[in-house]
């Protein structure tokens, strides 16, 4: 999930700068004609549970009119405060800076609860990295975070590898399999790709469980105040898309094949195993240490992200209820 803090500040700025002139509630009213617009910002397996709950009827099963907008990164939170939508399936690094900029959301699922990346290297051991080049997109996204946090599960300092931004997601795969890079974060169906090519998994960061909120389903306060049956209802309905993604290989692998345009079913296999076994959660519940790494790899390029009060976003209420602990 990208995050531009730029990008997003901007238009933060001018959601809040326009509040006197709009209802104060507008986040707060159900959307027209009932409907309840829920915005995703990527085709990424992370989103499974969510488009399962949507195509499979769920959200319908609960009287619920749910409809999925796709939206860029930087489009999702301002169109959360300002009430174009009245959800959205978003990055933890969002909702802190958004928080830090003035904004009131809470993460009320975690969609992504660890970080979903494995390392990739043309060498077979962590220690071999030093001095290595390891691309990534931007310092905005959660491939960054990935990144670091790999680094340090591995006891390697930033300073001592090559850290080279490459913009895309497409660039860094195409570098590490041109070799003009050593290594990246990546994860299925990516990764299949390094594993054909001969390279080495040095480390799976959502096998370690590392938190981290790279995808989760959040709301304003505003709205959550005004409209708990109806968040109630959609986690209901979402709690069935994360069981069928369990249950049902078959129906998921076509349902992400659909979304990310990809017909090899070996990954599509593989991708559904990833996420299924080692990402999806059993309490899907947001937590502080999730919210941490976005907020640590946020200081210095977000102004005032060090201060914000992490447990403040969050709201544990829905996911208890829907997803009760076994």
């Amino acid at each position: 999930m990208t995050f531009k803090p730029g990008a997003l500040s901007a238009a933060l700025a001018a959601v809040l700068a326009m509040s006197s002139l709009t209802a104060c509630g507008a986040s707060s009213s159900p959307g027209a004609d009932g409907v309840i617009t829920v915005s995703y910002s990527e085709e990424v397996a992370d989103e499974l549970p969510l488009w399962i709950a949507s195509e499979a009827g769920y959200f319908k099963e609960q009287g619920l009119n749910v409809k999925l907008v796709k939206l860029d990164s930087d489009q999702g939170y301002p169109a959360l405060i300002s009430g174009q939508t009245q959800i959205a399936s978003i990055g933890g690094s969002q909702i802190v800076a958004g928080k830090a900029a003035g904004g009131d959301v809470k993460v009320l699922a975690a969609l992504t609860p660890v970080v979903p990346y494995q390392l990739y290297a043309n060498v077979a051991t962590g220690a071999e990295l030093k001095g290595k080049k390891i691309g990534y997109t931007s310092k905005s996204g959660s491939q960054y975070i990935g990144t670091l946090l790999a680094l340090k599960k591995l006891g390697i300092k930033p300073s001592e590898v090559n850290l080279v931004p490459l913009g895309s997601v497409t660039n860094v795969n195409n570098a590490l399999l041109s070799k003009t890079i050593d290594a990246s974060a990546t994860h299925p169906p990516a990764s299949i790709k390094f594993e054909d090519a001969g390279m080495h998994m040095v480390l799976d960061l959502a096998k370690e469980k590392t938190p981290n909120i790279a995808v989760g389903i959040s709301s304003t306060s505003d709205y959550i105040k005004a409209h708990p049956e109806v968040l109630d209802k959609f986690m209901a309905g979402l709690k069935k898309g994360f069981d069928r993604e369990r249950a049902d290989k078959a129906y998921s692998t076509k349902i992400l094949g659909a979304h990310l345009g990809l017909k090899d079913q070996r990954a599509l296999d593989e991708t559904w195993e990833y996420y299924s076994t080692e990402v999806l959660a059993d309490h899907p519940v947001a937590t502080v240490a999730a919210l941490q790494s976005s907020q640590q790899s946020l200081v210095g390029s977000v102004g005032g992200v060090e201060k914000v009060d992490l447990a403040g976003l969050i709201d544990t209420s829905f996911v208890d209820k829907a997803f009760p602990r076994k």
